[in-house]
């Protein structure tokens, strides 16, 4: 079971927290329970660097994996939902898919029909995600496990080669094998998050 208050609490080491209620969803369509849990309790919002744009998410370290504000969600969406360029929907997007934050691009996407929390590389000429995590919140545990870490770490994270180093991703793992219960779950976890 994860500890809302907890995670509240780690999410806030890298920026800005803010409740945000279902007035602030911007979609076409319903915003998921799950998703309005998330951000009345955790609710990421991060810094405003220009008034006209709003707060621009919470992005967790050297992970590179942003949640946006509320606000900011269905915007997300443009790229994947639908073609930036021209507004068409992409036929092959499921209905049922919402990006909820990305890594570099790579979509994290609930599935509003189970939950589920998947993952997709972009650019490969179609969507075909695998499942990352059973749910927002687990998915929102381990990827601030991997992010209080790589914060701590600071600049001792790395070596010469700008590889991780191996006591960093040691201590990765082992968080990540506590918060998904499964130490191969938490190394593939881990080597989505590599790259």
């Amino acid at each position: 079971m994860i500890d809302i208050d907890a995670l509240r609490d780690r999410f806030a080491r890298f920026g800005e927290l803010r409740p945000q209620g279902r007035d602030e969803w911007r979609g076409d369509i319903p915003l998921p329970d799950a998703l309005a849990d998330f951000y009345a309790r955790i609710g990421p919002l991060g810094e405003t660097y220009h008034a006209h744009i709003g707060p621009v998410g919470v992005t967790l370290s050297e992970t590179n994996v942003c949640f946006p504000a509320l606000s900011r969600l269905w915007d997300l969406q443009a790229g994947y939902r639908w073609d930036a360029s021209n507004g068409q929907r992409v036929p092959a997007w499921q209905d049922h898919w919402l990006v909820i934050a990305d890594l570099n691009a790579d979509p994290f996407i609930l599935d509003t029909g189970s939950g589920r929390i998947l993952y997709a590389m972009h650019g490969t000429g179609t969507w075909a995600p695998d499942d990352i995590a059973p749910d927002l919140w687990t998915l929102a545990a381990a990827l601030a496990a991997v992010g209080e870490i790589y914060l701590d770490a600071d600049e001792d994270l790395r070596d010469d080669d700008w590889e991780i180093k191996p006591a960093y991703r040691d201590a990765v793992l082992d968080r990540l094998t506590t918060v998904l219960g499964d130490r191969g779950e938490a190394e593939s976890f881990y080597e989505v998050l590599q790259g």
